[in-house]
This record gives structure tokens, C-alpha cells and sequence, in this order.
């Protein structure tokens, strides 16, 4: 039963909503009003961390990026709508396919019930006549039984086709589900599976596991003066020269907006961030070119943080390690990679 105290914190959380909206000038759709509520109620850590970024790099909270988050922490996502879609379609064929075995079953069984009659008819003595109806009988009721088998053959090929086209169903929606939509690597939710992952083999293997926290520097500033479709394409490079830097079991990811994870099995804090200060060069060292408007558009430069994993700690832990080496590393300047105190 909520109390008092219960409807004084919810009037205060929805006066907040409502007043970032309107100063935001933001329609007060349900949406929108859900967005703001969750986030300063605090229920939700990575929204609130999401929008905190988003403010921090001085991204305002504009219609674009409410619809992204929404979309991101409160709709159903491609996996699970597959999932719901194809759960429906094989319960679907699975009462096909049982229901073909039953009258399989029931088919068969009068079969062998005709054919013992046969047999019991064969034991009397019988015309020329009464023996070739008696054939004709058993291969008219064979002719069906087979008929019927085919029939059954070619309903389960059936279904057998339909349920691996579910399957490719399910897997194409699970790279989407893993997949940003505009860089076209790792998103959010691949990097959280893949660290768990990682930290697993990590203890499982006892190997060490590092992580890279890579934010582009001036970003919004580089939005502003270029636009966002040039911002877009930035983003698209520097993912793609992430993943030209690493090899193996690396994994490249973005992790929202402008700022990307990194993470290295197998690899020592010295080691990560050696790999840090090849990546920062390597990107630095590349001219952002629009070759269809024969733009040049300079270079970006890159701050990392880089942490090592400690076994028995949570991701969330070791994320924030690595998030503090990259704010220490834009605080001294940014361009420069900042390993954790150890």
C-alpha cells in the first residue's frame, strides 16, 4: 500500500519530469515523461549515466536523442520481438507436426489391424476369386497407408523448413540486437555479454583482461562546425580504424555516443596500454576525407582510460575504473591514453 511518503516522492519525481520538458521545450508525450521520470527517480544507473554523458559533452536534450533513449532502455528489442514472433510460429508448427504423428499413428494402426485380418482370412481355405480380391484389398490398403507417408514426408519437410528458417530468423535478429546501427560493430548490449564473458575466462583461465574506455575529443564541438552527417561518418571511421588496430579475441564496441570500449583478453595493464597509445597514433594520424564532396576535414584526436580487471569484481566496477582513467585522461589535456593507479 503506498504512503504518504510514497506519493510525495512520485509528485516530486513527475513535477521534475515535467519541468525538464518544458524547459527543454520537449512535447509531453508518455514517452518523454517516462524518460525523465526513470531518470531522476535513479532506477535506472545506465540511463542516468547515458544522459549525464550526453550532458557533460554538452549534447542537448533534444527530440533525436529522447527517442533514442527511450528506444534504447524502454522498448523491446529486435531479439526479443523475434523471440516473441518465433516462439508463437514454432508452437505453431510443433502442433502441426504432433498432430501428423498422431494420425500417422491412428493410420498405421488400422493398417496393421486390415492386414491381420488378411492374415486371419488367408488361414481358410479360399477361391481363385476370393484370393484376388483378397490382393487387391491389401494392396489398395498398402497404396494408402503409402500415399499417406508421402503425404506425411512431404508435411514435414515442410514444417522442418519453416522451423530453420526460424532459425535464421532468431540469428539475424541476434547480431541486430548486437549490432550498432550506425558504425556497425559492437553495441551497448554486445559489450555488456562479451565483458561478462571475458571476465569469466579471465578467472576461468586465470589470464589477465584489460578494458579501453575511448572518447573522441571536442566531438560536439566537431558536430556543430561539420553537422551531425559529418559527425555520423566520423563515428563510422573511427570504429572502423578500432577494429583494424586489434586482432583475435579483441573486441571493439561502441558504447554510446561518441565513446567506445575496448576490450583485450589475455592482456596486462602495461600491455593495454601500449595498444592504447597505438590506437590514439594510429587515428590521430588520419585525415577525415569526404571523398563524394572532396571535403577534408582534418583529423580527431582520441582519450583513453585503460583498467585492468580484478577477479571477484563486478563489471560495473571495473567499467568505472576504466571511465575514471578517461576522465583523468581529458582532464590532463585529453589526446592521451591514462592507465589506473595501481
Amino acid at each position: 500500500m503506498a504512503t504518504a511518503e510514497d506519493f510525495e516522492r512520485s509528485s516530486g519525481l513527475a513535477a521534475k519530469a515535467m519541468e525538464r520538458m518544458l524547459s527543454d521545450r520537449l512535447p509531453a508525450t508518455p514517452e518523454n515523461f517516462t524518460l525523465w521520470y526513470v531518470y531522476y527517480s535513479g532506477n535506472n544507473p545506465d540511463l542516468t549515466r547515458a544522459i549525464d554523458l550526453a550532458r557533460r559533452d554538452g549534447l542537448a536534450a533534444s527530440q533525436t536523442l529522447c527517442d533514442e533513449l527511450y528506444k534504447r532502455f524502454f522498448t523491446m528489442d529486435a531479439e526479443a520481438q523475434a523471440i516473441r514472433e518465433t516462439s508463437d510460429k514454432a508452437r505453431y508448427a510443433l502442433g502441426r507436426i504432433l498432430e501428423q504423428l498422431g494420425n500417422v499413428g491412428s493410420e498405421t494402426e488400422r493398417y496393421g489391424n486390415a492386414l491381420s485380418g488378411f492374415r486371419e482370412e488367408l488361414d481358410q481355405p479360399l477361391s481363385l476369386l476370393e484370393l484376388r480380391a483378397m490382393v487387391a484389398a491389401i494392396a489398395a490398403e498398402t497404396k494408402e497407408i503409402v500415399d499417406r507417408q508421402t503425404a506425411l514426408q512431404l508435411q514435414l519437410q515442410e514444417s522442418s523448413q519453416q522451423l530453420a528458417e526460424m532459425r535464421v530468423s532468431l540469428d539475424s535478429a541476434r547480431r541486430e540486437a548486437l549490432t550498432d546501427g550506425l558504425t556497425g560493430i559492437g553495441n551497448r548490449k554486445a559489450f555488456d555479454l562479451m565483458l561478462e564473458e571475458a571476465m569469466e575466462a579471465s578467472v576461468r583461465d586465470e589470464q589477465p583482461l584489460s578494458l579501453l574506455m575511448v572518447d573522441i575529443d571536442h566531438f560536439k564541438s566537431f558536430n556543430d562546425t561539420h553537422g551531425h552527417l559529418v559527425g555520423d561518418h566520423v563515428l563510422k571511421l573511427v570504429a572502423r580504424m578500432l577494429t583494424e588496430c586489434i586482432k583475435g579475441r579483441d573486441t571493439a564496441t561502441r558504447y554510446g555516443g561518441e565513446e567506445f570500449a575496448i576490450i583485450l583478453p589475455r592482456t596486462s595493464l602495461a600491455n593495454a596500454t601500449k595498444l592504447a597509445e597505438q590506437v590514439r597514433v594510429f587515428v590521430g594520424g588520419r585525415q577525415i576525407v569526404n571523398k563524394a564532396r572532396n571535403a577534408n576535414y582534418g583529423t580527431v584526436a582520441l582519450s583513453v582510460g585503460v583498467a585492468q580487471f580484478r577477479p571477484g569484481e563486478p563489471a560495473l566496477t571495473l567499467v568505472r575504473r576504466a571511465d575514471q582513467a578517461l576522465y583523468a585522461a581529458k582532464r590532463s589535456g585529453r589526446n592521451r591514453v591514462t592507465a589506473e593507479a595501481v
